[in-house]
């Protein structure tokens, strides 16, 4: 009984997310920041703005709200589909355009 109510009380902030939005690279541009050419974007209570891999179901943390999160909502690390940018070497392509398309979803 004790195990059922840690999963409920866990699932509550998915729960209560917004519906995840598609996103993809052509939407993006130049400003798509990772390995897959399409991804959910959601915000989920607390301004913790994610993506989902539709194909493998993996989700991942863009922000810090939802980094503080990520243990707790099985989040996996964003290096796995983070792109490596082709102007900056040793540098990753900036998820700030998709976090702030995130927050808008928060509103």
């Amino acid at each position: 009984m004790r195990k059922i109510l840690l999963g409920l009380l866990l699932a509550c902030p998915l729960a209560l997310a917004a519906p995840p939005k598609l996103i993809s690279a052509e939407e993006f541009g130049v400003h798509w920041p990772f390995t897959t050419e399409e991804m959910h974007l959601q915000c989920l209570p607390g301004n913790a703005v994610v993506v989902t891999d539709p194909e493998t179901g993996r989700m991942y943390a863009l922000n810090g709200a939802a980094n503080s999160k990520a243990r707790q909502l099985g989040l996996e690390p964003l290096g796995q589909v983070w792109a490596e940018s082709e102007s900056i070497r040793g540098t990753k392509v900036s998820v700030g355009a998709v976090i702030n398309a995130g927050l808008k979803l928060c509103r």
